[in-house]
């Protein structure tokens, strides 16, 4: 008897419920990698906070001889609140040859800081782009320090300008996803740039192998623009453009795929994005979407596929402000299709600059009242920084803006030409070029194999949270690393400090060191009296980053109608340098508190309050009781008094001469004592770091340099600079009219620069006085604030030279 005949209604429920259960059972199987996916990445973001700078520099184009005034500004690349994970910030001024010329090291307070270069009169005339980027960031790919282009122009020399050369465009086609499949329609995107890499107009077709025309396309800004066809099987494709000059280039289209995936994505109505999926010649029933943006995910989902297409559709509400990116995965977790979106960011920092007047007579005070307003037009508190200077025929175009760095350029590979445009406008054109904008750079803050397949050791440079760390390695007799050794480096000085490291299975060393400001002399050394068998000399890491990304530099052209205006700023720079040289270095961070490391110590003799002897032995023996001298077969050798346990420390304390280990005890015994204007000792154990002492014994000379002691030639001494001494910018006051009719010349064409304007219920006051110097001037203002907006202005003025 057959049941189907006699139950129809419940054999099919039947049938309905094991269809269900079924895809439930699969559906939940397929979730599983998609979890693991969530989980991978998790993991991955958690070890790899993301840091960005933004620099806002005074101007774009220098003279050598003249500096150049920056204000630093660190935030987290997810959220752009401000982080205050690192501690010191690296600057450099890069040719285009990645020779650099121009190293600095800046210290950072509560996610910001600013400073100054001086620009030697040994630079080249030519561009050049200053970067900026934390010991943190070395870890990842430096396309993602901050780049700022600047022109220096050097007077002094004869200048030499590139000679035009006629070069052909460079052309490029990014299909949407990644890939081209036979036989799918696609959407792909172009971008025709010249050697400077700016967008060029023209018009463009792509012709198959027969020479039939298959589609026309022409950008839609700024070179850039999309076209969409249907490759088709036994067919290759090349694209002929016509450029305004009527010249033409060809060159082919990426070859299409045989089997494989494709991506399309739409603006679909009611603020929905359409994320359409197809596959040909795969056998994969079902695909993961993962969409995120700064390492924040928005949306990941398992689809099943219909007849090798599947459409998933979001609300672009729930999509994060600024660039996401949308990757497709197959069944076993490989990416591949993947391509970015962007979305309007809404949290933009409002400012405004009111200048008292538009025109200013010649040594007049300039006012300025600054507002700053939130997102939702509300009085903001803002960190600012604030730049004053002549806006002249030599002056380049100006630097982006932090808004539109922070949310586009800073998340992409590659410049973008004037990134503003894409986040101050909001009409139809703008949206769309910023799509094709998204089509033609691809997402390379992180590899997915890093994700799915992390290394053994992701992180290489641990970041400066507490101040400046110097590393280094110490070398074994076998030329490997020496493992084990305890290492110390200082830096003569009067300001006594230490630093000790004990080094890793490989060699290394590290010493994190600060208040580590100005130029110093430092020595490393081991123990060699202990550790000569084991140990080898020690050699110090460069603390600057050796990857460079690969910028493009425009070519450098000078007019020769700017000679005049080349010659008068030059004389004006020559004519402050001579009447206000001290002023010009006036130091604002230099440390001013003179303590040694270990603080109070257990005793303290200024040896010009004793008779002074002149052999170290009667010093020691006659005026310190807390230690002992004895004098075995191997020579001298110090026990300081154990006061803590009543007893006396059996090996030698810790030797310093001005803050530097000196372990051979016979050569104190030897130095003239007449040098030496104080001496410290601890009469208990001592630790610094992880490394303990048995008592100190500190000498301070006169001079603070050690006086012409003789160094074990093993240690390594080196000059090396620490965290920048800052300069305070000279802004002169006309207070009175004496002062306003001094015969003293003022050339500046830099009337102002001011790195800290802090806002107080969204207002400041700001006032600053103009030069000898007319014509037009702009004020340049960039900031933030602490909770993630930025924004700027500008706002400019006159100074003329009135009749009286």
């Amino acid at each position: 008897m057959n049941s189907k005949k006699i139950f129809p209604g419940l054999y099919s429920r039947i049938l309905l419920t094991g269809l269900a259960v079924f895809a439930c059972v699969f559906a939940r199987a397929q979730q599983a990698p998609l979890d693991s996916l969530q989980r991978k990445f998790d993991r991955y973001r958690t070890n790899r906070y993301p840091e960005k700078i933004y620099a806002h520099l005074d101007q774009s184009l220098y003279l050598t001889g003249e500096t150049l005034w920056f204000k630093l500004y660190v935030v987290n690349g997810t959220t752009h609140t401000t982080s205050d994970l690192s501690k010191v910030a690296y600057l450099e001024v890069v040719d285009k040859d990645k020779q650099t010329f121009v190293q600095t090291k800046v210290a950072l307070h509560n996610g910001t800081g600013n400073g100054s270069v001086f620009l030697p009169a040994s630079l080249t005339s030519g561009n050049y782009v200053v970067r900026v980027y934390t010991r943190w960031m070395k870890n990842f790919a430096p396309e993602f320090y901050f780049h700022a282009p600047i022109t220096i122009i050097n007077t002094f020399r004869k200048l030499d300008v590139d000679k035009p050369t006629a070069s052909a465009p460079e052309i490029q086609f990014f299909p949407e996803g990644g890939n081209l499949v036979k036989g799918i329609p696609a959407k792909v995107a172009f971008r025709v740039s010249d050697k400077a890499g700016k967008g060029i107009r023209f018009k463009g077709a792509v012709v198959n192998q027969l020479n039939d025309t298959v589609a026309h396309f022409e950008p839609l800004k700024f070179g850039i623009g999309n076209f969409v066809f249907t490759p088709q099987p036994d067919q290759d494709y090349r694209a002929v453009i016509s450029d305004e000059q009527g010249r033409k280039h060809t060159t082919k289209l990426p070859a299409a795929l045989d089997a494989g995936y494709t991506l399309l994505v739409k603006d679909s109505a009611n603020d929905l994005l359409s994320i359409k999926v197809q596959q040909k010649g795969v056998a994969s029933p079902f695909v993961y979407v993962f969409i995120h943006a700064r390492n924040s995910v928005s949306s990941a989902t398992v689809n099943f596929l219909q007849q090798g297409s599947t459409t998933v559709v979001v609300s672009k509400k729930d999509l994060q402000p600024g660039i996401s990116h949308i990757t497709v995965f197959d069944a076993d977790l490989q990416p591949r299709c993947e391509r970015l979106y962007f979305v309007q960011p809404d949290k933009k920092l409002t400012l405004a600059a009111e200048v008292s007047q538009a025109q200013f007579g010649v040594r007049r005070k300039v006012s300025i009242d600054i507002t700053a307003r939130n997102g939702q037009q509300h009085p903001a508190v803002a960190n600012l920084s604030m730049a004053v200077y002549k806006l002249d025929s030599l002056q380049g175009p100006p630097q982006e803006g932090a808004y539109s760095y922070l949310w586009l350029s800073s998340d992409l590979k590659g410049a973008v030409e004037s990134p503003e445009y894409y986040v101050e406008h909001h009409d139809a054109e703008a949206l769309a070029a910023a799509d094709n904008l998204m089509l033609t750079h691809g997402w390379r803050r992180f590899s997915w194999n890093e994700v799915l397949t992390p290394p053994a050791k992701a992180i290489t440079f641990i970041p400066e949270y507490r101040g400046h760390i110097i590393t280094g390695h110490i070398a074994a007799p076998d030329g490997g690393g020496a493992r084990g050794i305890t290492t110390y480096l200082s830096s003569p000085s009067k300001k006594i400090q230490l630093y000790t490291s004990v080094s890793s299975a490989v060699g290394e060393v590290h010493y994190e060191v600060e208040d580590f400001i100005g130029p110093k002399k430092i020595i490393a050394q081991a123990n060699m009296a202990k550790d000569s068998a084991r140990a080898g000399r020690i050699t110090i890491d460069n603390p600057f980053s050796e990857k460079f990304a690969a910028y493009k530099f425009s070519p450098f052209t000078v007019s020769s109608s700017l000679q005049k205006s080349l010659l008068t700023r030059n004389m004006g720079m020559q004519v402050q340098d001579i009447f206000y040289q001290d002023k010009l270095n006036i130091i604002s961070n230099a440390v001013k508190d003179s303590s040694a490391f270990y603080g109070k110590p257990d005793a303290q003799y200024f040896l010009d309050d004793y008779t002074r002897f002149t052999v170290m032995e009667e010093v020691m023996r006659e005026y310190v009781p807390g230690v002992m001298v004895r004098k075995r077969k191997d020579g001298f050798h110090f026990m300081n008094i154990n006061d803590v346990h009543k007893g006396v420390f059996s090996e030698d304390p810790i030797v310093l001469l001005d803050g530097v280990p000196v372990f051979d005890i016979d050569k104190i015994m030897e130095f003239d004592p007449l040098k030496v204007k104080k001496l410290e000792v601890f009469t208990r154990r001592y630790y610094v770091g992880t490394v303990s002492m048995t008592g100190l014994v500190s000498y301070t000379t006169y001079t603070g340099d050690m006086a012409g002691f003789v160094l074990d030639p093993r240690a390594m001494v080196m000059d090396y600079e620490g965290l920048q001494l800052q300069r305070e910018f000279y802004s002169p006051t006309y207070e009175n009219q004496k002062q306003h009719d001094s015969r003293w010349p003022d050339r500046r064409s830099v009337l102002f620069w001011a790195p800290q304007v802090i806002t107080k219920d969204g207002k400041q006051h700001v006032e600053f006085y103009t030069s000898d110097v007319t014509g037009d001037y702009t004020i340049v203002i960039r900031g933030l604030t602490a909770d993630g907006q930025s924004g700027s202005t500008a706002q400019s003025f006159s100074v003329k030279q009135f009749d009286h």
